[in-house]
């Protein structure tokens, strides 16, 4: 049985004269989730602190709940180009909302504002410390992938773990299938690594998930959950979507599996419809630049290069491949779609130099996921000495020439060694508020050092869904973009990356001139043509179907979509 898709609200470009109006998929956005995740020193203590960093280009009011607990707090950004920064989340009395143990909890926190804004979180505690960038709700996707690391470290009580949070309305049902085994805090024994459990969640509840310690002394370690998925299950309700983080109370990333100095982390997952099949990097800054990559494949079968070579390091869990040390950027890519972690290491691991650094995880973008504006906060806390950036930008066109810092035009740009087509750059800043863009789209990440103290995040990405999006077909089908003038004849297109029995498309909600509120199309093949799709696309290895209505339509009204 082919699936049945229901599309109840449409999106799309609409050009009026020379204005339009779109949907953002990029990390810019008005609604988030995240949660309190787990650092070593709630054990036995609680001296951590939890802050929302949220970068603005106009005024913009911004509202922090945690709905399940009576906790709000309200702030205002003033004009112009700032980084507002949140009072502590709570973490005592009755309102304590941090992830402590295993298991379902509502401390799930909602941020809202009435303007589109740039949102971070950022745990610390003196010089351990880990912040992530947060995905906008109406980016985030299904089905997510844990991606972690070895869980060593010098201090006790370094547990591994990802947690999950409910986005939408009415309940979530969420498979998850850890790749590790758990700790005993929810079932006896705890859950078994390659197990499937279903958890059911509320918009608001977290259900969190620790992987086991396994050693005390030096080092302490613990399993690694890298490759655990979770999935929310369509039962019925829709496709609800879900918010993923992943991380480490404490852990050292070495060269030598020895324990050293170590940092905490936490990173939001990228959805995996948001995954793409080509990767440029570039070595940290500073004296990190010898870093460690894990990519991550779709398909175990799929074929990874790098460096334009067919890859012969080993397919470990049948899920990432794990490239050694390095401080020469990177060319990855693969016919299926996969996502990269980069890792840099501790205070003088693996090579590096020693002060400033320490462990970080950064999920990189693909080069399908570019974008051309970036605001973000290089923070100075706890005690972070020297900020940095890296881009990876085309070399085509304006796009080097027109890339500003803060305004500025910038140099040193080095054309990466693996793929002419393209420069990157290394860029040293103060702290605070930056704006980096270009005519043309690039990848970014940002990150910080100071002695055995490190942050670090992508900087700003595109989210999209690489294999469900919503268009327009113009009369002519001369449109290279899904868009279309005032009076100009148009359809709706969909395209799905399964082939679909019928499709409903509701209209209810768009002005203008009656017509079908409600348009029920049946298909009874996959083939292009009568009964079936409009046409079908490969998207990274994988087979997408076009469907549109049936009527071309024309519209003279203003309006967003």
């Amino acid at each position: 049985m082919r699936k049945i898709y229901l599309l109840s609200t449409l999106v799309l470009t609409i050009f009026i004269g020379r204005t339009s109006f779109s949907q953002d998929f990029s990390n810019k956005g008005k609604d988030f989730w995240v949660a309190y995740g787990y650092h070593t020193v709630m054990v036995g203590g609680n001296s951590q602190d939890m802050v929302l960093y949220f970068a603005t280009d106009q005024v913009t009011n911004i509202t922090i709940t945690i709905p399940a607990v009576g906790y709000t707090q309200t702030l205002t950004s003033p004009a112009g180009n700032n980084v507002l920064t949140s009072a502590a989340i709570p973490k005592t009395g009755g309102q304590d909302s941090r992830l402590l143990t295993e298991g379902t909890s509502n401390n799930g926190i909602h941020i809202t504002s009435d303007k589109p804004m740039v949102a971070y979180a950022h745990i610390y505690n003196q010089s351990v410390s880990g912040a992530t960038i947060l995905y906008p709700t109406n980016t985030l996707g299904r089905e997510c992938y844990s991606v972690n690391y070895k869980n060593w470290s010098n201090a006790n009580f370094a547990n591994c773990w990802f947690y999950v949070a409910a986005t939408d309305t009415g309940t979530t049902t969420i498979n998850i299938t850890p790749q590790a085994n758990l700790t005993g805090v929810v079932t006896t024994g705890g859950w078994v690594a390659g197990t499937t459990y279903t958890v059911n969640l509320t918009q608001g509840q977290v259900y969190n998930v620790m992987g086991i310690l396994t050693a005390t002394g030096n080092p302490n370690t613990g399993v690694d959950l890298t490759g655990s998925k979770i999935e929310s299950i369509n039962t019925g309700s829709g496709c609800k979507k879900i918010a993923v983080f992943s991380g480490s109370g404490r852990i050292s990333i070495t060269c030598n599996n020895n324990s050293s100095s170590s940092d905490n982390y936490m990173v939001q997952a990228m959805p995996k419809n948001a995954w793409g099949k080509k990767y440029l990097t570039a070595q940290a800054n500073g004296n990190q630049s010898n870093n460690i990559y894990r990519v991550c494949v779709s398909n175990r079968a799929a074929i990874v290069r790098i460096n334009g070579v067919i890859t012969g390091l080993p397919l470990i869990n049948n899920f990432y491949y794990e490239i050694p040390a390095t401080n020469q950027p990177q060319l990855i890519e693969s016919d299926s779609a996969i996502m990269v972690a980069q890792y840099f290491t501790s205070q003088g691991a693996c090579g590096n130099g020693g002060t400033p650094g320490d462990p970080e995880v950064i999920y990189l973008s693909a080069v399908e996921q570019s974008i051309n504006k970036v605001l973000w906060n290089a923070t100075p806390n706890f005690a972070i000495t020297a900020h940095h950036f890296n881009i990876v930008i085309p070399n085509t066109g304006t796009a080097l020439s027109s890339f500003r810092l803060d305004g500025g035009a910038v140099g040193g740009f080095v054309t990466h060694p693996q793929d002419p087509g393209y420069s990157y750059l290394r860029q040293m800043v103060s702290p605070g508020f930056h704006i980096i863009q270009s005519d043309s789209g690039f990848n970014a990440i940002a990150y910080g050092f100071g002695g055995a103290e490190s942050y670090g995040y992508n900087a700003g990405t595109n989210i999209k869904d690489l294999y469900q999006q919503i268009g327009v077909q113009t009369e002519y089908g001369i449109e290279p973009t899904p868009s279309v003038c005032t009076s100009s004849p148009f359809k709706f297109k969909v395209s799905l990356p399964y082939c679909a029995d019928s499709i409903r498309w509701d209209l209810s909600n768009l002005p203008g001139p009656p017509i079908p509120a409600i348009i029920t199309m049946m298909y009874s093949t996959c083939t292009p043509g009568a009964g079936g799709p409009d046409s079908t696309t490969v998207v990274n290895g994988r087979t997408i179907y076009w469907y549109s209505l049936p009527s071309f339509y024309n519209f003279s009204v203003v309006g967003v979509f």
